[in-house]
C-alpha cells in the first residue's frame, strides 16, 4: 500500500478511504434511524388527534342526543288523551321543528326522532350548509338508521355505531340512539 507523509503524520490512502467510508455508512444509518423515529412520530401524533377528533364528536352527538330527548320532552309535557296519530303531518312538522331547535347550535350533527313502528317521525340538519334547512332523511343512510334504532329498541339502551365517512380525510361519525 502507498503512504503518504503529510505535516509529519504518516498515514496509509487504503486506510483513509476504509475510514471515510465506514464514516459515511454510519451517517447514512444515522440519517436512516432518525427518519423511522420522524415517521414512528408523525404516525403517533396522527392518530392521536384522530382518537381526539373521534371522542370530541361522540361528546357533541351525545350532547345532540340529550338536547333532543329534552326538547321532546318539554314538547310532550303537557299531552293528555289518546296517543296523536303519528302520521299526522302537523305533529311531524312540529317535531322536525323541536329537533331543529336542539341541534341549531351543534355544528355538523343531524339527527332526529324514530318511533319503532313508525319508522322516522322526524328529521333535522339544522347546520347543513346547503341551501335551506335539511329536515329530509336522507335514503341512503334509512338502512343504517333503521338498524341502530332496532338495536336500541332491542336492548332497551342507547346503541352507538362508527362509520367511516366519504370524505377525502378519514373521519369517524358516531351513531347514536335513544329510545324514548
Amino acid at each position: 500500500m502507498a503512504c503518504t507523509k503529510r505535516f509529519g503524520l504518516q498515514t496509509e490512502v487504503g486506510a483513509i478511504v476504509h475510514s471515510l467510508r465506514i464514516r459515511l455508512f454510519g451517517l447514512w444509518l444515522l440519517s436512516l434511524v432518525g427518519g423511522a423515529v420522524v415517521a414512528v412520530l408523525l404516525v403517533e401524533l396522527y392518530q392521536q388527534s384522530a382518537t381526539a377528533q373521534v371522542a370530541r364528536a361522540e361528546a357533541v352527538v351525545a350532547r345532540g342526543c340529550d338536547l333532543i330527548r329534552d326538547r321532546f320532552d318539554f314538547f310532550t309535557s303537557h299531552w293528555s288523551g289518546p296517543q296523536p296519530d303519528l302520521a299526522d303531518a302537523g305533529l311531524r312538522g312540529n317535531l322536525a321543528s323541536v329537533v331543529g331547535l336542539a341541534l341549531e347550535h351543534q355544528d355538523g350533527v343531524e339527527g332526529g326522532i324514530w318511533q319503532t313502528a313508525a319508522g322516522p317521525l322526524a328529521y333535522a340538519f339544522p347546520t347543513y350548509e346547503g341551501t335551506g334547512p335539511k329536515t329530509d332523511l336522507p335514503t341512503a343512510e334509512r338502512g343504517q338508521i333503521e338498524a341502530i334504532n332496532r338495536q336500541a329498541a332491542r336492548d332497551e339502551q342507547p346503541a352507538d355505531r362508527r362509520t367511516l365517512s366519504r370524505a377525502q380525510t378519514p373521519r369517524v361519525q358516531p351513531v347514536v340512539a335513544t329510545v324514548v
